[in-house]
Formats: C-alpha cells, sequence, structure tokens
C-alpha cells in the first residue's frame, strides 16, 4: 500500500471522465469543481472512441471509466483502455449495487472502483489520487523487475563466458601443440617426396589447408579466454576501418561485393587497442560479405554523436553505460544479405553459435568481438534492416 504521506494531495491532475449518463457526469463533474486548485483539467467523454482520441492527444493522469458505453461494455472497455495507455491510472465507476463487479476489475487492471451513489468529494479525490500513486508504484515495479531479469541474464552470461574462456583456452593449448607437428610432418613429406601425380599433391595441399583452418579456429579460442590484455590508446577509428578493408578487399572483390564508404573526416579520436579493433570489424566485413554469396553492397557509415535524452531512436544506445550529454563515435554496417531468423538474432553473440553450420561457421567471430567492444567499453548491436539485410551499430566512446 503507499505511504500517505507520500501523496501529493494538494498537487494538481489531470482528469479524463468517460461517462455517458449525464445525470452521472454532472455528479463528478460537480464534485470536482468544488477544489479547482487541485484540477489542472477536467474532461468528459460519452464513448471509448472518444476517450481514446482524448488519450491520444492530451495527457491525463487518471481516467474515471463506466464500463458500459455506447460503443463498448463491461470488462473489455477497462480491459481495452489498459491495454492501449499502461501508463494511465483508471478508477472504474460502477453501478449503485456493483461492489462486487469493483472488486473484479482490480484483477482487470484497474487501479481502484467507486460506486455511484456511494461516495463524497472527499471519498473521490482521494481514490483519484491513491490511484494515481499506485499506477506510479505499479510502473517502478514493472520496471524494477525487468532490470532485475536483464542483470540476471547478464550475470548469468558472464559466468557462460568465464566457463567457455577457460574451456577454451585449455582445449587450445592442447590441441596447438599436436596441429604444430601435423604441419611440420606433412610439410617435410611434401618436400621430400616431391610427387609428380598431382592428386597427391592436391591431397597435402588439402591437409595443409585443414591444418590452417584448425590453427585459425585455436587462435579464436585464445583470443576468446585472454581478450582482457589490451594496449590501447588514442586512434582515427577511420584509418582503422580502412586498414580492416584492405585486408579483407581480395575476399570482397572474389564475391562481387562493393564496400560503399561514407566516413565522417572530422571524426574524434577514441582510445582502442588497434590491432583489436581491426580484427571485429574485420570479422564483420567478412561475416557481411559470406551473406551475400551472389554479390552485393556494404554500406559503411562513420559519425560522431552527442547523446540526448531516449526519443526512441537508436535506443540501442541507451542504458549500455552511455550518459546524455556524451559525444560518441558510431561506425554502422549493413549488408544486403537475407538477415538473420527473429529466433537466432538474439542467440548471435553466444559463443559458439552459427548461422552456417554446414559451411564450416564455428559461433566463435561475434563472440570475440562482443567481448572486445565490451572490454573497451564500447557497445555493439546487430538489428535486421526492413528492407532486408542486418545492420551492425558499433558505439565508442571519445
Amino acid at each position: 500500500m503507499a505511504d500517505p504521506n507520500s501523496i501529493q494531495y494538494f498537487e494538481p491532475i489531470s482528469i479524463l471522465i468517460v461517462e455517458d449518463n449525464e445525470i452521472d457526469h454532472k455528479v463528478l463533474e460537480a464534485m470536482l469543481s468544488e477544489a479547482p486548485p487541485l484540477i489542472s483539467r477536467l474532461k468528459t467523454v460519452s464513448s471509448l472512441a472518444s476517450a481514446i482520441k482524448s488519450l491520444s492527444s492530451d495527457q491525463f493522469d487518471v481516467v474515471v471509466l463506466d464500463l458500459n458505453l455506447p460503443d463498448s461494455r463491461g470488462q473489455d472497455t477497462l480491459k481495452q483502455l489498459n491495454k492501449m495507455y499502461p501508463d494511465v491510472a483508471i478508477v472504474v465507476n460502477t453501478g449503485a449495487y456493483e461492489d462486487e463487479l469493483g472488486v473484479k476489475t482490480l484483477g482487470f487492471g484497474a487501479q481502484d472502483f467507486l460506486v455511484k451513489g456511494k461516495y463524497s468529494t472527499y471519498i473521490l479525490n482521494k481514490t483519484l489520487r491513491y490511484a494515481i500513486e499506485r499506477k506510479r508504484l505499479e510502473i517502478e515495479l514493472k520496471q524494477a523487475y525487468h532490470k532485475l531479469k536483464e542483470t540476471q541474464a547478464e550475470l548469468i552470461q558472464v559466468e557462460k563466458m568465464k566457463v567457455v574462456g577457460s574451456l577454451a583456452s585449455g582445449i587450445a593449448h592442447e590441441v596447438k601443440n599436436p596441429l604444430a607437428i601435423i604441419l611440420f610432418g606433412i610439410t617435410y613429406l611434401s618436400e621430400q617426396i616431391k610427387p609428380k601425380n598431382k592428386e597427391v599433391q592436391l591431397v597435402f595441399e588439402n591437409i595443409k589447408e585443414a591444418i590452417d583452418r584448425a590453427n585459425n579456429i585455436i587462435s579464436d579460442l585464445l583470443n576468446f579466454s585472454k581478450i582482457n590484455h589490451l594496449n590501447k590508446r588514442k586512434e582515427d577509428l577511420n584509418e582503422v576501418i580502412e586498414k580492416s578493408i584492405m585486408l579483407v578487399k581480395h575476399e570482397a572483390e572474389r564475391s562481387n561485393v562493393h564496400i560503399n564508404k561514407n566516413l565522417d573526416p572530422n571524426l574524434p579520436e577514441v582510445e582502442i587497442d588497434r590491432n583489436r579493433i581491426e580484427q571485429v570489424f574485420i570479422n564483420l566485413f567478412l561475416n557481411a560479405i559470406q551473406a551475400m554469396p551472389r554479390g552485393g553492397t556494404i554500406k559503411l557509415k562513420t559519425y560522431s554523436h552527442q547523446i540526448q535524452k531516449n526519443t526512441g531512436e537508436m535506443s540501442w544506445i541507451h542504458d549500455n553505460g552511455f550518459k546524455v550529454g556524451q559525444r560518441i563515435v558510431i561506425a554502422c554496417i549493413e549488408d544486403q544479405g537475407c538477415g538473420i531468423a527473429t529466433e537466432k538474432i538474439n542467440k548471435v553473440f553466444d559463443p559458439f553459435f552459427t548461422t552456417r553450420p554446414t559451411e564450416g561457421g564455428v559461433g566463435l567471430g561475434l563472440s570475440v568481438s562482443k567481448n572486445i567492444i565490451d572490454i573497451h567499453e564500447g557497445h555493439i548491436a546487430i538489428e535486421n534492416q526492413r528492407k532486408g539485410g542486418v545492420r551492425v551499430s558499433l558505439a565508442f566512446k571519445t
């Protein structure tokens, strides 16, 4: 129950009355008008449609709602209004002998109820203000619950990453030495035997390629477990990106993929480990290239942005350690591929999760990339574009 001392009895509130009975709404208006300084705005409508229109155009603290209206009746009236405007307090105004119905409405989203003919001006005002306070506490409780769930998920992920990192490091060291012996042996044999048979030469080459691929996987595992060792200094992110593009240029040309650059020349410097961030961009570029097997265009953009209050745009920036007023550097990479299945997009940063299991994907690239960005106290977000393809956004502190 709300603390009575915390209720602001003398703070003006805005009220919307939804009542089609002329006598009932006049009674409510008369009672609420007895203390006009306590009411900032009072409006009366006679249908659910009118109520929805009013709530869409104006902000009200509380709605006094009759359930039986010309265009809606019973519990559906309350449920529909509560679903559309979950942040508005609702007090149901029931019939003279509908106390039981009033109690039931509390389970359908109402904050309180009034029984017509059984309340005074004082009870009416107190009920409305208590309803507003209950709604405020309800919203805070929901926000706290969601934050708790998010924190719980983050803690689970952190522990999972620690375990995976420890296992990865052990496995990597155990496997790397035997691979080196195999590579040495196959190199020695190929030099000593020097077969004229092209098929035998092809076998040697395939073995070497398989060893190289295994070594790359081992390197990813070691990077995954040792990523917290960084050598950070002020860098021009555009230069880092240009170097990364140069390293994937051959793969892009071979796949008929063009990289369209829109790099801000006045970008502020960011404090990063150049080699690690190059690793991130190379991985993201290769993912984008592989997402377009028939060719296409990668759009790359960099710009600086001063964080404003959350207005719905770039929502991934907020709640990630960045503060309002802070200037950050953003890099966006967009491809023209088929995108990522909705049920899988939340798993892309999980270790060993891959959307290309049949094509040799191991599922460590994005996990390593996210780990690198997290250590830099930055943020990486992946989302499907409406027009198709994937957009990856990276944010760095300046």
